[in-house]
């Protein structure tokens, strides 16, 4: 099993999901709560590219 992918995965969702909260947390979030999709869209765009970065960073030091 790929653990170095799963974890860089699982990182990657819970910076997305942390990055959506806090947005709707914010007052910004709670002005544009119209928004939802377009925020929850970006934010899995954000965690893509966290995970991406992740994987060639640490890939970098780990191989």
């Amino acid at each position: 099993m790929d653990w170095f992918g799963l974890t860089i995965n699982l990182i990657a969702i819970f910076a997305g999901l942390g990055l959506y909260i806090w947005i709707g947390h914010t007052k910004w979030g709670k002005e544009h709560q119209e928004y939802q999709y377009a925020i929850m869209l970006a934010a899995i765009l954000a965690a893509c590219l966290v995970g991406g970065v992740l994987r060639v960073v640490v890939g970098y030091f780990v191989n």
